[in-house]
């Protein structure tokens, strides 16, 4: 069994460098409309910013949110009311209506994990009550609706992370009209060689030994984790080039059939609404629950398969009290890897060292 390092984040092959871009780029890269930044909190700031919001006017917000996008809605000048949803994490209407006031003038709608929400029924819902409709893709660039439409097209405006998807050093996209930044990138060398050796970590035990060694002294520091910092910023030129190159693959698929497989080994630890694969979801991270999260972890990491503490902390700007849904899920979720630069061996070896983490058993470890 091979003892490389399998990270929930996918790693960047050499390979990526040589390949020919596709003869079109799939929405929204192709989209008039779209505008490229570093970081897709940057996008959404400049994206609320020219959206004829007004300061003080106030966004619908899910209470289970990564930190940044509330940051960014902050940072622009508006009021998150936020909402807790339905166990499916899709927003409720009766809730949704005993937030409405004067000032709501945007839902901001969460395509989770890479999962679309139904964005027509709530793009019709904003209609009727003159709102703006937010799509946060962040976590779903390539995923597909029911009706076959790209997830984002329908929102007044979104943003998608494009480094969740391939493991370019930065890049992220917002659909938007009225968006005009002279954003400049940085070199992103540096990341390059992390994502390049992150790869070749995954293939690696002695790689795999060094790539530890070096992130052993992180620290999460949720301020920084959620800070918008220079919001200004637009993607290296080399992710740009490799994004074009990167487009052409079949990611999503990939995902889904890695997805498939956890599924099939792992049914019964999976939170709603993931434990149904849908055709058109293109999976970020395969969510297991558990009440021994931080004892999940700890055994993963030693098998060498680096999972995602998803969402642990919220925005100190959410009343924690108030959404007990949101927090329960804080606590239990583990985002393990599913991106498409695993191998088959590599979808097993998660499989079974989450299962036997999960079910209390002793793993065996890599040799």
């Amino acid at each position: 069994m091979s003892d490389g390092l399998l990270d929930a984040w996918p790693s960047l092959p050499p390979s990526a460098h040589l390949r020919r871009p596709p003869a079109s780029l799939p929405f929204p890269l192709d989209d008039p409309r779209c505008t490229l930044f570093a970081l897709g909190r940057g996008g959404l700031y400049h994206g609320l910013r020219a959206s004829g919001l007004e300061p003080g006017d106030e966004v619908l917000m899910p209470a289970y949110h990564h930190g940044s996008e509330v940051e960014a809605t902050i940072r622009a000048g508006l009021v998150c009311a936020f909402y807790e949803g339905t166990e499916q994490l899709e927003p409720e209407p009766d809730e949704l209506e005993s937030l409405l006031g004067p000032r709501v003038r945007a839902l901001h709608l969460t395509h989770y994990l890479g999962f679309p929400q139904d964005a027509v029924r709530w793009r019709a819902w904003c209609d009727e009550r003159g709102l703006l409709l937010v799509e946060d893709a962040a976590q779903a660039w390539l995923a597909r609706s029911a009706d076959g439409r790209p997830v984002g097209s329908v929102g007044d405006l979104t943003v998608f992370c494009v480094y969740k998807t391939f493991g370019v050093p930065d890049g992220a996209a917002l659909v938007s009209r009225g968006v005009q930044v002279d954003a400049k990138g940085r070199s992103g060398l540096g990341t390059l060689a992390r994502k390049h050796a992150a790869w070749l970590a995954g293939r690696s035990g002695a790689a795999a030994t060094l790539l530890l060694a070096r992130r052993r002294d992180r620290t999460y520091v949720p301020g920084e984790d959620f800070a918008l910092a220079d919001a200004d910023v637009g993607p290296a030129g080399i992710s740009v080039r490799l994004i074009r190159r990167l487009a052409g693959r079949d990611a999503a698929g990939a995902r889904r059939t890695a997805y498939a497989r956890l599924l099939d080994a792992l049914a019964d630890h999976v939170p709603a609404p993931f434990a149904e694969l849908l055709p058109g979801a293109s999976p970020f991270a395969f969510p297991v629950a558990t009440d021994r999260k931080a004892e999940i972890l700890s055994a993963l990491a030693r098998a060498r398969i680096q999972a995602l503490d998803l969402w642990s902390v919220p925005h100190p700007s959410l009343p924690v009290d108030r959404f007990p849904a949101a927090a329960r899920r804080r606590a239990t979720t583990v985002g393990l890897p599913v991106h498409q630069e695993l191998r088959a061996s590599d979808v097993e070896r998660i499989a079974a060292a989450a299962a036997a983490a999960l079910n209390g058993r002793p793993s065996t470890p890599s040799r």
